[in-house]
């Protein structure tokens, strides 16, 4: 179990890179666009810029999508402990989270690829299958964090009950859940770019935590601390 902990940790803290390097590219490489008055001038940028889109994707989707899942599995087994039908049901969130995200991803290679090819011959058919591959792209992996928020959200919910993290990661955790489940409402789309920041910081903590094998739970002490008084 402490192997899956530390490989867990280490995801933990990969997704948080994977973060900062997907915001930092974001704020300044693709600026233009995710400022891009339409499908045309997309379809131009990316024409332009494939290989930065490429990398962009491969860490902020592919990556982050794979260390998602060994994260995943190693807070659920330190839940494991609660006997919470909650952390199973958002256990089972964050893996289906993990793939939708790697999904988007490799869907994203195939359309920075399909739309260059049809740029050239056809501008404005380019246009059209970029401008439905977004909507479909962007429901699944960032247009709104549902899957994201409730597995964030569900799991913090037992940890901070059971004391299985430090208490403000857990409420950190229930916030940005919350947050991320606002984003279902498209007025408050934007509200994900909070639960994206936030959760920087919560990879970071949490992988700290599972790296460094944080001693058992309290309560998980305690009752074993009665069982051996009451052996002795």
């Amino acid at each position: 179990m402490q192997s899956t902990q530390r490989l867990g940790g280490i995801g933990a803290l990969i997704a948080a890179g994977t973060f900062v390097v997907g915001l930092a590219m974001f704020a300044t490489i693709f600026m233009d666009f995710v400022s891009a008055a339409g499908p045309a001038e997309a379809v131009a940028f990316i024409v332009d810029n494939q290989l930065a889109l490429h990398l962009w994707n491969i860490a902020i989707h592919i990556v982050f999508g794979i260390v998602l899942v060994p994260l995943v599995l190693a807070i659920g087994d330190r839940l494991r402990t609660a006997h919470s039908p909650l952390a199973r049901v958002s256990s089972v969130f964050g893996l289906i989270w993990a793939g939708v995200i790697i999904a988007t991803g490799m869907i994203l290679n195939i359309s920075y690829i399909t739309v260059s090819d049809l740029q050239g011959t056809d501008p404005e058919m380019a246009s059209s299958v970029w401008a439905s591959l977004d909507a479909v792209t962007n429901g699944l992996g960032g247009g709104n964090e549902v899957l994201g928020g409730i597995w964030v959200v569900g799991i913090s919910v037992v940890a901070l009950r059971e004391r299985l993290f430090a208490r403000w990661i857990n409420y950190l955790g229930v916030i940005m859940g919350a947050s991320a489940l606002l984003t279902i409402v498209p007025a408050l789309e934007d509200v994900g770019a909070i639960f994206g920041l936030g959760l920087i910081v919560w990879f970071v903590a949490v992988g700290i935590t599972l790296i460094k094998g944080d001693a058992m739970p309290s309560r998980q002490q305690d009752h074993q601390g009665i069982t051996t008084s009451g052996g002795a």
